[in-house]
């Protein structure tokens, strides 16, 4: 079995249709959500979009499309795999001042992989992916989360992409199955994010059980550098849970990351999200973050309240207010709203 997160991805963004005898293009029945294979060939192609309004209490208000993600996927007979994610983010953007703008434009690798699918217990991965710390940086695609913005300590605490090599799969321990990931990233990303502070070394690993009862509970670890401190060796031990019944959901991540420069530069953080269901379509939102950030800045606490409505399984509108105190970094805090679809 794939690590659940892996599966998740797979299932949900990349669920490619079966040919049905016809095989010509004019057969393949698309669905929202779904993909579209393309008959005869092992390709499937997929991806989401979403654009969205931001009234953040920082910055100037603007509206505009967020996201427009593709996802190609390469299936043969054998056993190699392959995929890429490309990432339009901010193409379009509108502002009262400023007006209609591609300024924000950027065309992110997300993702360019190759699979070997050896077996259940033992895969092989090679390229760039994203990184398994917690649950939420791994199935981050707007359409299958229940916010606009995403909690701080899943994207400042580390870098979100790596590029190297993985080992992962599915272990019998007594009468659970753990899913794992091995992974180390040595040199330099692929199309690094200019935005962003990639690895310059990184090894790590993230092992999770679930229960149907109990829900899902996850361990990460890192031990890295990044591009703009090397020198500066940090390890980062985090926790993730998720749970979910009867369409009520409540999940966490917490994280440590410590480093040898000393303690002014360790950072810690968690976020608490609970999710309701209001009528058959209606969800209420509340989340709880503690961010600690490296240096002297202390501790935020931001709350956020917020409603979604799911029009499909690949569609969803969100709407969400969060309030931050001691917020020194400025992290989005205001009132944001979004429609997002998976394609």
């Amino acid at each position: 079995m794939l690590p659940m997160t892996r599966l998740l991805i797979l299932l949900a963004l990349l669920d490619p249709l079966q040919t049905r005898g016809d095989d010509t293009l004019a057969s393949a029945d698309y669905q929202p959500g779904h993909g579209w294979q393309i008959p005869g060939t092992g390709f499937s192609l997929g991806g989401y979009a979403s654009a969205g309004i931001e009234d953040d209490l920082h910055r100037r208000a603007n509206l505009g499309l967020d996201d427009f993600s593709l996802f190609v996927h390469w299936e043969g007979e054998g056993k190699f795999r392959l995929f890429s994610e490309l990432d339009l983010e901010k193409p379009l953007s509108w502002q009262a001042k400023s007006g209609l703008t591609t300024n924000r434009a950027y065309l992110a690798l997300e993702r360019l992989y190759a699979d070997y699918l050896y077996s259940e217990n033992f895969n092989f991965r090679v390229g760039k992916y994203l990184t398994p710390i917690g649950r939420w940086n791994v199935i981050h695609a707007a359409p299958l989360m229940w916010t606009t913005s995403r909690p701080l300590i899943t994207e400042r605490s580390f870098p979100t992409n790596a590029t190297g090599a993985m080992i992962y799969g599915s272990q019998p321990l007594l009468d659970y199955e753990i899913d794992y990931s091995l992974y180390t990233a040595i040199g330099h990303e692929w199309r690094a994010d200019p935005r962003l502070d990639p690895f310059s070394e990184a090894y790590g690993m993230h092992l999770s059980t679930a229960s149907s009862n109990l829900g899902e509970i996850g361990v990460s670890y890192a031990g890295f550098e990044q591009e703009r401190s090397k020198g500066q060796h940090k390890n980062l031990l985090g926790m993730d849970y998720f749970w979910s019944r009867n369409r009520y959901e409540f999940s966490t991540e917490l994280v440590y990351r410590c480093s040898e420069q000393g303690h002014q530069r360790d950072e810690k953080g968690l976020y608490v999200q609970g999710v309701a269901p209001i009528s058959d379509r209606w969800y209420a939102i509340t989340r709880y973050e503690l961010y600690d950030p490296a240096g002297p800045a202390p501790a935020m606490n931001l709350y956020l309240a917020g409603v979604a409505m799911r029009l499909s399984p690949a569609t969803i509108v969100k709407a969400e207010f969060s309030h931050a105190t001691h917020n020194r970094i400025q992290a989005p805090a205001g009132l944001f709203a979004s429609f997002a679809i998976l394609f």
